[in-house]
C-alpha cells in the first residue's frame, strides 16, 4: 500500500460563472507537512463541502483510472494521471478493502478514514463530461477522506501501514452501496445505522 503521489490545489475557476475551485491539483515530490486541516499549501474554495477536520485529505486509488478510461474512452488521455481532485494518489488500496474508521500510518502522520468522497458538479466541468459525478457514484468508486489524528510529514513513496481496523462491516464501497440502495428505494429517513468512525458530516438522510 503505497502513496503514489501528493497533490495540492492551484487556484482556478470553472464554468461560465467562473466559479472558484481547488479541484485542479499540482503534484509535488517534496516532503509535505500535514496537520489537522490538511496538507501545507493546499486549499479549498468552498469550505462548506470540502476540507475541514473530517475531510482534511482526499485519497483516490490510481488503479481506478483504468476503469474510468474504459468507461469514457474518448477521455482516456485525461485518465493517465491523477485528475479528479485527490490529494493522495495511492497504489494497492481500493474502495472495497478500505473500511470506515481504518487508522493508517503514512510518513509520520496518523490518519483515520472518515467518509467516502461525495463527488460534486465541479468534477463534471473539470473533466469535461456531464456524467463523471454519476459515474463515480454508480461504480462505488469515489475514494475517501481522512481525519488527521496525529500531524506529521508525508512524501510520495511512503508506505501506508494499517494500525487499527475499528470495524469490519462497512467498507467505503459498502457505504456507497447502502446509500444507492436507500436512494433507489426513496427512503428518506434511515434510523439505527451506526458505523464506527463515520464522520458526522456524512448523512444517509435526504429530502
Amino acid at each position: 500500500m503505497r502513496l503514489q503521489s501528493i497533490l495540492t490545489a492551484t487556484p482556478s475557476v470553472l464554468g461560465k460563472a467562473n466559479t472558484p475551485t481547488g479541484i485542479l491539483k499540482v503534484e509535488t515530490t517534496d516532503e509535505v507537512e500535514l496537520n489537522e486541516t490538511g496538507l501545507h499549501g493546499d486549499f479549498q474554495s468552498d469550505k462548506r463541502v470540502h476540507g475541514g477536520f473530517e475531510k482534511a485529505v482526499y485519497q483516490y486509488p490510481i488503479e481506478n483510472y483504468k476503469m474510468l478510461a474504459e468507461a469514457l474512452p474518448h477521455l482516456a488521455e485525461k485518465f493517465k494521471q491523477p485528475c479528479i481532485g485527490e490529494n493522495f494518489s495511492s497504489q494497492g488500496m481500493q474502495d472495497e478493502d478500505v473500511y470506515i474508521g481504518d487508522i493508517y500510518r503514512v510518513g509520520t502522520a496518523l490518519l483515520q478514514v472518515s467518509q467516502p468522497r461525495m463527488p460534486c458538479w465541479k468534477l463534471n466541468h473539470h473533466i469535461g463530461n456531464a456524467h463523471m459525478q454519476a459515474l463515480l457514484i454508480a461504480f462505488n468508486r469515489s475514494g475517501w477522506y481522512y481525519r488527521v489524528l496525529e500531524p506529521g510529514k508525508v512524501k510520495a513513496g511512503n508506505e501506508f501501514t494499517l494500525v487499527e481496523r475499528v470495524q469490519s462491516e462497512f467498507s467505503v464501497e459498502k457505504v456507497w452501496v447502502l446509500w444507492n440502495e436507500l436512494r433507489e428505494n426513496k427512503q428518506t429517513e434511515v434510523p439505527n445505522i451506526d458505523i464506527k468512525g463515520l464522520s458526522n458530516e456524512w448523512t444517509f438522510n435526504w429530502g
